[in-house]
C-alpha cells in the first residue's frame, strides 16, 4: 500500500514529524488528532497498527467540510478544486470562504451532514496556493 499524504500544505502541519509521531505513540486503539489540519499524522498512521478508534478534531468547520465531502464525493471535490490559481480567483474565493463562514459554521456544527462540495472544494483550492 502506498503512503497517504496530506492533499494541501497546513501551516504548522505535522507531516514531516508523523512517523517519528507514530513511532513514539505505537499501536494505540484510540488515537486522537487535536490539531487535525490536513489530517497528516493520521494519514500516515502505519498499515500494521490496527487501532479501533480514529478521531479528528479542528477548530475549523472547513475542514470538518472538507473531509465529509472527500469521503462522500471525492469527484466533485475534485473537480471543483482542480482550477488554474490565479490572483483574482484567489481574492474572491477567500472572501466568499470568509462570508460563508459564519453562515456555514452553525449548520456544521449542528448536523453530519456537509455543504455542497464547492465550499470544502475551494477551501482545498485555496489552501494548495499557500
Amino acid at each position: 500500500m502506498s503512503v497517504l499524504k496530506a492533499p494541501f500544505p497546513w501551516f504548522g502541519g505535522k507531516s514531516k514529524v508523523a512517523d517519528l509521531v507514530w513511532s513514539r505513540l505505537g499501536d494505540v486503539s484510540n488515537f486522537i488528532e487535536p490539531f487535525a489540519g490536513s489530517v497528516a499524522v493520521l494519514l500516515r498512521r502505519p498499515a500494521d497498527h490496527t487501532g479501533k478508534v480514529e478521531t479528528v478534531n479542528d477548530a475549523s468547520h472547513f475542514i470538518a467540510n472538507f473531509w465529509r465531502a472527500v469521503q462522500h464525493d471525492p469527484a466533485e471535490v475534485a473537480k471543483h478544486a482542480d482550477w488554474p490559481v490565479s490572483e483574482a480567483d484567489l481574492h474572491a474565493r477567500h472572501r466568499w470562504l470568509m462570508q460563508s463562514h459564519i453562515a456555514s459554521r452553525s449548520p456544521t456544527l449542528a448536523t453530519p451532514a456537509m455543504a455542497p462540495a464547492s465550499m470544502p472544494s475551494r477551501h482545498w483550492w485555496k489552501r494548495r496556493t499557500v
